[in-house]
């Protein structure tokens, strides 16, 4: 690198590297707490162990790695006195495996959960022909097989090669948000639609059917917020990425200034999503947060029954 890169480069300030592990420790922390507390309810709980509920548990031990492993991994290299040229020399193909590794095992996850809703939805009279629980097991073992196995590329390939990252980012990123918002657009038109036919034929024998579709848009609502999170999350990655291979690298002055600058909030954003999944399914899912009640005493407890109940009584009391 000459003196004209040298002297435009700049490394990061010191209030800069505390605010960036302050962020990912608060994260890391969070899908560490969430992911666990999930996979121990659904370990716990037999009744937990459903075809979905089980897709959601693999993307919880994804995002339980990324709390665990690589939220500090990253404090380090990109925060603890990190010299690019050096940890690339060092270190590199082994953060980049870790970090394929986590992108793949959780957009593959995420894909799974999405697919699960769209066929639990969209062909709800053949959903447990399609979707059995031995398929729901090869295919969880199939998706972290090939998170293990895609990033040992990496180790054949020499740095700086545009068309591994493409493909990786293409692969890992891009089209499983593709099938995500495709999925996802058909769960929330078909959940809709259900819940529109359901209010214009509405009878006494129809409760179940409605009560079922309820359940149907809430779960899809669900997926729409963790979609969209996920979404916001990744989608500065996708962009970064394209423009970083299709961008000249001025004198190695542009890798530098990625890892130092733009990289940095991007790969916080894209592992944040990590510490905020969990608390959504917890959150949102019924069942999940019924376990979660009868686990932890002090959450407090949700029941619409016993609350309608006691307005009734209330109302009778008042006349």
């Amino acid at each position: 690198m000459d003196n004209s890169c040298k002297s435009e480069f700049k490394e990061l300030n010191l209030a800069a590297k505390i605010i960036l592990s302050s962020w990912y420790g608060l994260a890391g922390l969070a899908a560490i707490i969430g992911n666990a507390i999930v996979l121990w309810l659904v370990a716990r709980n037999e009744s937990l162990r459903t075809i979905s509920n089980l897709f959601l548990a693999s993307l919880a031990a994804a995002d339980f790695v990324v709390g665990l492993v690589i939220d500090p991994v990253w404090i380090f290299t990109r925060c603890v006195g990190y010299d690019a040229n050096s940890h690339v020399q060092t270190y590199g193909e082994v953060i980049d495996y870790l970090w394929i590794h986590t992108t793949v095992a959780t957009t593959f996850n995420l894909c799974c959960v999405t697919m699960d809703r769209y066929l639990a939805i969209l062909y709800p009279l053949r959903y447990q022909d399609i979707l059995t629980k031995r398929r729901c097991y090869i295919l969880i073992v199939t998706i972290w097989f090939i998170s293990f196995i895609l990033p040992c590329s990496r180790f054949f390939v020499k740095d700086g090669s545009v068309s591994l990252w493409l493909s990786f980012t293409i692969i890992t990123v891009l089209i499983p948000m593709m099938i995500i918002i495709f999925c996802s657009v058909r769960i929330l038109k078909a959940a809709a639609e259900q819940s529109k036919k359901i209010r214009n034929n509405y009878t006494v024998q129809s409760q179940e059917a409605l009560r079922r579709g309820r359940r149907n848009s809430k779960a899809a609502l669900t997926i729409g917020i963790v979609v969209g999170l996920f979404v916001v999350c990744w989608l500065p990655s996708l962009i970064t990425s394209l423009v970083n291979y299709f961008t000249p690298h001025h004198c190695g002055l542009t890798r530098q200034l990625l890892y130092y600058t733009v990289w940095l909030s991007v790969e916080a954003l894209a592992f944040t999503s990590s510490g905020i999944n969990p608390w959504v399914y917890c959150l949102r899912y019924d069942e999940f947060y019924k376990a979660l009640t009868r686990t932890f005493s002090c959450v407090k407890r949700r029941n619409l029954e016993e609350a309608l109940s006691h307005l009734r009584e209330r109302k009778q009391s008042d006349m």
